[in-house]
């Protein structure tokens, strides 16, 4: 007998859901990152305002299998219990604003709902004035991702027709739980798509990490944050593979156990440090997920508002930079000293994909190359 809950696995329809946007927004080719999480927010906070084919077409490219309030519940389960301070060693903080013109209102148990579910803060704002809009958006994002995400929006980015802008921010900041010597840093050659280059690597001997090298499809090596519900992972094709290949066959199921079969392991390891900045076209990207009555004028939002609404524009913009103290963090520590012995050893020289998770859910996923 299969049961609702066996058919509606979240970890693995999310996974899913990350690897598809991952290969509809990049080439193999190219370094790059998005957060999952942060455009599958935006998307539930719709989709809970939806009807119709429009919500059907949303919650199958959210869950597909489960129900609506499945996906609500999944959503708002995890914006409801992110972090906001880092005394964990680790602070997340998503932000979500609706901006919606004067000239329409929000129903008022849309507005309670996404208010309680996903700590939505409603603006009544004019967007006709453009140009104050613009910095009034971009302010607020800078602010929730600490500076790090600029000019999300443009004053000529914002359509004469415009009603609503929802923005969901994200902002990552997590220590590693032991800290890389600053001192063993240095420069390996990496062999990317367009050539070898030489790029300074993190190095750590005798280390105890979750790793799995013995499967169908690369090397697996995890790194815990101070709070270990947080963890980085990276995933690096088998020699006789590569980037593309690995993208193209890669589900969600064996994404999922592919780190579940991750295990303590002693190891020498060897990981570049990188910094990465993206921008998407989320309309474009799930155009060809499926996701078709939303952009046009069958779009069914009714639950949102009295005024019939669509929506025509979604910006995505990811950051991510890794360092020896953590991801998003910079300064040096004292310098480890270990004697060397016989480990297997994990060098990342050849382009791979890596994420950052909260338990089994992807915050962020994104390749290097």
């Amino acid at each position: 007998q299969i049961t609702v809950q066996m058919v509606c696995s979240t970890a693995i329809l999310s996974s899913s859901l990350a690897l598809s946007l991952l290969r509809h927004s990049s080439t193999p080719s190219e370094s790059f990152v998005l957060s999952p999480f942060s455009l599958d927010s935006a998307l539930a906070i719709i989709a809970d305002g939806s009807g119709g084919t429009t919500q059907k077409e949303l919650t199958n490219l959210l869950l597909n299998g489960c129900s609506p309030s499945d996906v609500t519940a999944h959503y708002s389960s995890l914006a409801l219990s992110l972090p906001s301070t880092n005394e964990s060693g680790v602070a997340f903080k998503s932000a979500n604003r609706f901006y919606v013109d004067d000239s329409i209102s929000l129903k008022k148990d849309y507005q309670k709902h996404v208010e309680d579910k996903y700590k939505v803060k409603v603006e009544n704002t004019k967007l006709s004035n453009k140009a104050d809009a613009a910095t009034e958006m971009n302010k607020f994002v800078e602010g929730a991702t600490n500076g790090k995400i600029k000019d999300i929006i443009s004053a000529d980015g914002i359509s004469d027709d415009a009603k609503a802008i929802l923005i969901n921010a994200i902002y990552f900041l997590g220590k590693w739980k032991t800290p890389f010597a600053a001192t063993s840093t240095f420069k390996r050659t990496f062999k990317g798509a367009k050539g070898d280059r030489e790029i300074p690597f993190m190095s750590k001997s005798a280390r105890k990490f979750k790793a799995n090298l013995e499967n169908d499809i690369g090397t697996v090596l995890i790194m815990p944050y101070q709070d270990e519900q947080y963890n980085f992972f990276y995933l690096m094709p088998k020699e006789d593979s590569n980037l593309e290949k690995m993208r193209n066959e890669l589900t969600g199921d064996k994404l999922v156990n592919v780190l579940k079969g991750a295990h303590d392991s002693m190891v020498d390891i060897y990981v570049p440090k990188f910094n990465i900045e993206s921008k998407l076209d989320g309309v474009d990207v799930l155009s060809k997920l499926g996701v078709k009555t939303l952009f046009n004028n069958g779009a069914d939002l009714s639950k949102i508002s009295a005024t019939a609404l669509k929506v025509s524009k979604i910006t995505h913009k990811a950051f991510i930079e890794t360092d020896e103290l953590g991801t998003e963090a910079s300064a040096a520590t004292a310098m480890e000293m270990v004697p060397m012995s016989l480990r297997p050893m994990i060098t990342l020289d050849r382009p791979f994909l890596f994420g950052i998770l909260k338990n089994d859910d992807i915050l962020f996923l994104g390749q290097f190359n």
